[in-house]
């Protein structure tokens, strides 16, 4: 065994032992590389191609014709049963799906008159058939119809996904009608 140097703890000596093992091995290391000529192998020298991955018909052999009652197809391997798709039978006695409802009629309404003052906005509504109507506000709800605009021209109702945009004056008024065609009258 070494002496060992007094005051000097091991795990000092045991690093410096190994840092010196290290260089004699990179010593080595590098003497070696540097006598050793390069290979000279010729298939080191030539250029390097990426591999042909296309396997040539020839050696696939005779290609398999697929037949309608080949067993590896009659079980498919996606099932989790193995067994080939089959639709649900079809019963007599479950009825077609509904069709689909169709679209709410549109309201019918006749707007008398707007009212706009400030921040109000009111709109004066009634059934054709009734000879009083009622104010409206912005939000309100009439048969299933919410006022969700108000301005001059007219008002905007919505209910679903459907907007109903309803005029103050409407085209098929004959009052209408009879004031558009007197002044149409009167410019000519």
């Amino acid at each position: 065994m070494l002496p060992v140097a007094k005051g000097v703890p091991p795990a000092i000596i045991g690093i410096a032992a190994l840092l010196g093992a290290d260089a004699a091995l990179l010593g080595l290391g590098w003497h070696v590389a540097s006598e050793a000529p390069l290979s000279v192998d010729p298939v080191a020298e030539s250029r390097w191609a990426p591999p042909d991955l296309d396997p040539r018909p020839a050696a696939m052999g005779p290609a398999r014709t697929l037949e309608p009652d080949d067993p590896v197809l009659a079980r498919p391997i996606f099932f989790p049963a193995r067994k080939p798709f089959e639709p649900p039978p079809v019963s007599e006695a479950t009825p077609p799906p509904a069709p689909p409802r169709p679209p709410p009629p549109d309201p019918v309404f006749v707007a008398d008159g707007i009212m706009l003052t400030g921040s109000a906005r009111k709109a004066h509504l009634r059934q054709p058939q009734e000879i009083d109507g009622q104010w409206y506000t912005m939000g309100q709800v009439i048969d299933g119809w919410t006022i969700v605009q108000i301005d001059a021209g007219g008002i905007v109702l919505e209910q679903a996904d459907r907007k109903f945009e309803m005029g103050l004056y409407s085209d098929a008024s004959s009052a209408f009608r009879k004031v558009r065609r007197s002044s149409r009258r009167a410019a000519q």
